[in-house]
């Protein structure tokens, strides 16, 4: 129930918030423009990140408030990882905006994502140990610039993918659904259902516009938003007190555009080129060079995903069996 609470607040306050903020983002001037880089061919209200956390934190707000008083527990808060999220999402949420409003260099937004991850990391959110066939391997001193490195990797895979209307939302709520097929092979709750959900819920709701043709892109606000929930899963799965997940399987999960961040910045380091200027290098962009139609490509591309997450799964149940 708390679950499922979760996922229906979120999902029905983006149905209801997204058009309000495509109207404001619209009569403010907020516009994604077309450009060498953008598929898209007219100007669309960006934005829509900010719809998507807002509508996150009203389904984990309303999903602790039902399992206080209606169960009498709460939701996580005694693993720290509950409060590291919520912290995480709403500094990654400003960044984000802020970023869509004034256009921030490659490299302060960057730094930022590292200040960030560190004050998550000092909340709570942590990779302390890799389980897998060798036992459970004790980080130490390495935990810090692992955990770091992989929330920065996640969050800006997911931003650097969002180059199709619907591809990264699609993406993202496929591994959502993955992770939270993970959590529920622990056995039992897990404090990171509700806040999965409360994601998932908030992603549905905003994909009904901005499926093709897009009335409304999310922005960074929304693609790094989305990395930053997707990175704190893994952490929280792999983690886990109890049948501890490999670390393969949240790799796999988030294949797609992990593998597609990485081919296209060892091809820039390859090129001589800034690995932080933007090209036409994703696969995205290669499958429409290739004639694919952009619903052809995004489609293609969520299938991938769920057939990687679709493996990453049946490890997962094979590491718990």
């Amino acid at each position: 129930m708390i679950t499922g609470t979760a996922f229906l607040v979120a999902f029905v306050a983006a149905i209801f918030l997204t058009p309000v903020v495509r109207g404001v983002a619209h009569d403010a001037g907020l516009l994604d423009q077309p450009g060498r880089r953008k598929v898209h061919s007219v100007p669309v209200p960006r934005l829509g990140g900010f719809a998507i956390a807002t509508a996150f934190y009203l389904g984990v707000t309303v999903a602790l408030v039902v399992a206080r008083f209606a169960f009498g527990r709460r939701i996580g808060i005694e693993t720290g990882q509950l409060p590291a999220i919520l912290a995480g999402v709403a500094f990654i949420a400003g960044l984000g905006l802020l970023d869509d409003l004034q256009s921030l260099r490659a490299r302060a937004k960057l730094g930022a994502q590292l200040v960030i991850a560190l004050v998550a990391y000092g909340l709570g959110l942590s990779i302390d140990r890799l389980d897998g066939p060798w036992g459970s391997l004790v980080l130490g001193p390495w935990s810090l610039p692992i955990t770091v490195l992989w929330m920065l990797a996640v969050i800006n895979a997911m931003n650097l993918i969002d180059g199709l209307d619907g591809l990264a939302a699609g993406v993202s709520l496929i591994g959502f659904a993955a992770f939270f097929a993970v959590a529920l092979l622990h056995g039992g709750a897990s404090p990171i259902q509700p806040v999965l959900a409360a994601a998932a819920g908030g992603v549905l709701g905003f994909l009904r516009f901005n499926l093709p043709p897009s009335s409304i892109h999310m922005g960074d606000a929304g693609s790094m938003v989305l990395g930053f929930v997707l990175a704190a899963a893994a952490i929280s799965v792999t983690q886990a007190t109890r049948h501890g997940m490999p670390p393969w399987v949240p790799l796999l999960i988030l294949a797609l555009p992990l593998a597609d961040t990485a081919r296209v910045i060892v091809m820039r380091v390859f090129a001589g080129q800034p690995i932080f200027r933007a090209d036409r290098r994703h696969v995205h962009h290669r499958l429409l060079r290739r004639g694919i139609s952009e619903q052809g490509a995004t489609l293609l591309l969520w299938a991938v995903s769920a057939a990687l997450a679709g493996v990453g799964i049946a490890l997962a149940a094979v590491a718990v069996s």
